[in-house]
């Protein structure tokens, strides 16, 4: 048989670069196979590392050895990840009927070309089969298998299948809502993809791989994946420009003999499904919520060094009433009054001291990000929050009141996702004291500041109510609700919101890790059955997404808590 050319795809990492290529002809069949290389140019802002990095990235590419021939195409300019994938692909598949497509960033098993080239030829035919995969990180099993997740890392495809692409995301939304295939897209309501393909649409996010996969669900394809994983992600870390995941696969055993074994039935095995949609949520929740995992540390040692800590010396602790000052949620108290007395509550100076001062980082360009007045290096976006916020557009003007939103700090952080046509005000409802430094120190362009909801409204229009992490700390959670519903807001965008397992809610004491201030406040962990229940005779719930906490994350006897964010929309009522 014909061997199929490889496509790689750089830019400018050479370290990881080397890595993929020793491990490609490390592959017998390396030697009888031609190479592809499509690498990115320069971004216009550019530094001097990048300079360099790609320099040494041309070096490279210009001395391979090792395969049958090696083509460079050398872009003069940086088109990013998207573009190259779609133009090498279309390159190279008008030369050859297949190809074997791999990034700069990925190990493979000395096994890889051969499984790859095997099943090409097996299942050319076969058009129910879109692809075939190599990175089986999530599922194990005796024998290879299908589903309908596309791999895209280092994976293999035919012409004939590639001329499925649709390029136009909105055509393929459009047919993916037509068809009633949402919910598949979307695995069931596991992942909220559609937002990501809104996203592609509008330019916010770029990727090709949410396009495959819409071209996946709408031909009804599979994707075959090798029982041994042939492949292992190397590009996860601060230099990588398309994912910023923890490296979770490093211990992942690569295969170590040849397993291209197609006896197998040609449908979609459901248990590799549910591995899949299990070992991503787990993966989605750490990008998600790195900035909890970091203010979380010292609870997360806290919970493991009390199973080293003898329950005898635990009741000496009790009986003097000795207590370790840690951060996190403790106690199921009665009353809110109870543990208010145990708190030094949430309106100490020192609090808006810290706030303040990271806040006006954020304002002033010194820094990128803040949440809860500790800074980040990068912002973390919450894709369904955004695709909240631009459902909620109206007549391209996005008025949002954030009751309870600090000094600004999910302005600062979702600002730049906004088109700069948009008529935008933001008005933050707070505390007497935060918007006094907010009015004077940090009020900019479109954020403004008051002190009720009413104030706030004089000055916009009624259209979107936004409360993130802020129900869970009122006395009297429901009462909250209830007076917001009274002000007819066309949109409710709720996030951030704590929420425990079972029939029962919980008052607990809060307890703020000390680097970041010192302060402790009574704290809610909700119904959600309940929650929800009290918004639907006048709203109608349009999504629900996680948005806190690891999905592991437990109180003091075990029961599992939660956060999660919803998007409601204002019932039209027949008149």
């Amino acid at each position: 048989m014909n061997l199929a050319p490889i496509l790689l795809f750089c830019y400018n990492r050479p370290l990881h670069l080397l890595e993929t290529l020793n491990a490609l002809k490390g592959n017998e069949l390396a030697k009888n196979s031609k190479l592809y290389i499509f690498a990115d140019g320069l971004k216009d802002n550019a530094t001097e590392n990048d300079l360099k990095n790609i320099s040494e990235v041309d070096s490279i590419c210009n001395s391979i050895q090792g395969f049958f021939s090696v083509e460079l195409n050398k872009s003069p300019i940086n088109i990013g990840l998207q573009n190259s994938v779609i133009k090498g692909l279309n390159y190279v598949l008008g030369l050859h009927e297949n190809v074997i497509v791999i990034e700069d960033d990925v190990v493979t098993s000395p096994y890889f070309l051969t499984f790859m080239n095997d099943a090409l030829f097996f299942y050319k035919n076969n058009t129910k089969i879109l692809s075939i995969g190599s990175w089986n990180y999530y599922y194990n099993t005796p024998v290879s298998f299908f589903n309908h997740m596309p791999d895209t890392i280092a994976w293999a495809t035919w012409k004939n299948r590639w001329d499925l692409f649709e390029q136009d995301g909105e055509i393929l939304l459009n047919k993916l809502i037509k068809t009633g295939l949402i919910s598949k897209f979307n695995l069931n309501g596991k992942f909220d993809f559609e937002n990501m393909l809104r996203a592609q649409i509008n330019g916010k996010v770029s990727s090709w791989a949410i396009r495959w996969t819409a071209v996946a669900v709408l031909n009804d394809t599979l994707t075959l994946y090798p029982k041994d994983s042939l492949s292992k992600h190397i590009g996860f870390g601060k230099d990588s420009t398309n994912c910023e995941a923890g490296d979770f696969n490093k211990d992942l055993k690569l295969a170590n003999e040849s397993i291209s074994n197609f006896e197998i039935e040609v449908i979609e095995n459901v248990e590799s499904l549910k591995s899949f949609i299990n070992f991503e949520m787990e993966i989605k929740t750490s990008q998600n919520n790195l900035e909890i995992n970091k203010v979380s540390l010292v609870d997360n040692i806290r919970s493991k060094l009390s199973k080293y800590i003898p329950n005898s010396i635990k009741g000496i602790l009790r009986k003097k009433k000795l207590e370790i000052k840690l951060d996190g949620w403790f106690g199921n108290y009665q009353s809110w009054e109870v543990v208010e007395k145990k708190c030094t509550g949430y309106d100490a100076n020192v609090i808006l001291d810290t706030v303040k001062a990271a806040v006006l980082k954020v304002r002033n360009g010194e820094a990128v990000y803040e949440r809860d007045s500790v800074l980040f290096d990068e912002i973390q976006y919450s894709q369904p929050l955004l695709s909240a916020f631009e459902k909620s557009i109206v007549d391209n003007r996005l008025h949002i009141v954030d009751f309870g939103g600090s000094l600004g700090s999910s302005y600062f952080q979702n600002r730049n996702q906004f088109s700069k046509q948009l008529d935008l005000k933001w008005s933050v409802v707070e505390q007497q004291h935060f918007v006094e430094v907010g009015k004077n120190e940090i009020a900019i362009d479109n954020l403004s500041f008051f002190n009720t909801v009413d104030e706030a409204l004089k000055e916009q229009k009624n259209q979107v109510l936004f409360l993130s992490s802020v129900i869970p700390y009122f006395k009297e959670p429901y009462a909250l609700i209830n007076k917001m519903l009274e002000y007819n807001f066309e949109y409710i965008i709720i996030d951030r919101t704590a929420f425990i397992e079972g029939d029962n809610e919980r008052i607990t004491k809060q307890i703020v890790p000390e680097f970041i201030y010192k302060a402790s406040y009574p704290a809610w962990f909700l119904n959600e059955t309940k929650f929800i229940n009290a918004f639907i005779n006048d709203y109608d719930l349009i999504s629900e997404f996680d948005s806190g906490f690891d999905p592991t994350s437990v109180l003091e006897d075990g029961l599992k808590v939660y956060r999660k964010g919803f998007y409601f929309k204002k019932k039209k009522h027949d008149t």
